[in-house]
């Protein structure tokens, strides 16, 4: 059964304190399973030419979202766990993981709003779902996987769009998620700044566990939890895009049911 895990609030450090609304941040982690929930289901079949484009689309883009939502799920409880047991190494992790998980959501989106041919649609999802890329000796197919640098770069166009439009937003940073990605990157790894968090390295060549790893949560918040936060904002926007498109109509072909109903 799913286990939804709640975080263990905490107070930040007073030389934190005044830049960030924790609460807030808590109260959207600890919201998050309710809001991605309506849009995974089950028992979904992958249609085929008996049945109407429009529906094929539906089919493979519900497939796709489903599982990579459901994905979202497991990571942000992998993430929360880590967050309330002081584990930086497995956090930075999963968080490297789950701020892909927008990324291919804002390639999904810009594709579904700029592309109005099903015929070249259907393929872009397949392309994401059924894509491999090498892995030593094992390899299944010959359909490519897109690269996750691009997914990022199609949602700094939706976010790029979206600013010049009706819904007028800020854009403080031209592809401040990749920036962001790429900055976990170097402590999702098994590697030296990976274990920053929990120890150091003395003068004497000597590496030490800190014993106080609490400090490291409670000052240096804004150097760990901002990817986490616009990881999931970025999700809910791209999430409710995608469904509101007039193509998709929340999947108003579809009749499959909800996986935590």
């Amino acid at each position: 059964m799913y286990k939804n895990v709640k975080i263990q609030r905490f107070t930040l450090h007073e030389n934190a304190r005044d830049d960030f609304d924790s609460e807030a941040d808590f109260d959207l982690i600890d919201g998050f399973k309710d809001f991605v929930a309506p849009y995974i289901f089950t028992d979904i079949l992958m249609t085929d030419w008996h049945d109407s484009i429009e529906k094929a689309f539906q089919s493979r883009l519900q497939i796709l979202m489903s599982s990579v939502l459901l994905r979202a799920l497991l990571l942000k409880n992998g993430l929360v766990i880590s967050l309330n047991e002081n584990n930086f190494p497995s956090f930075y992790a999963d968080l490297k993981s789950f701020l892909e998980v927008p990324a291919l959501l804002g390639y999904l989106t810009y594709e579904i709003y700029h592309d109005s041919d099903y015929n070249s649609l259907i393929p872009k999802i397949n392309k994401i779902s059924l894509g491999n890329r090498s892995a030593g000796n094992f390899e299944v197919g010959t359909v490519k996987q897109l690269s996750v640098l691009t997914m990022f770069e199609k949602f700094d166009r939706v976010i790029k769009d979206m600013a010049v439009s009706d819904h007028k937003i800020t854009v403080q940073e031209e592809g401040i998620l990749k920036t962001m990605y790429e900055d976990v990157c170097n402590f999702g790894h098994i590697n030296y700044n990976a274990h920053l968090s929990i120890g150091r390295l003395g003068l004497d060549n000597i590496w030490r566990a800190k014993r106080d790893v609490d400090g490291y949560k409670e000052e240096l918040y804004g150097f760990y939890m901002p990817g986490f936060i616009m990881a999931i904002e970025a999700i809910f926007l791209s999430t409710s895009l995608i469904m509101r498109n007039p193509k998709v109509k929340n999947f108003s072909l579809l009749t499959n049911q909800s996986y935590f109903i």
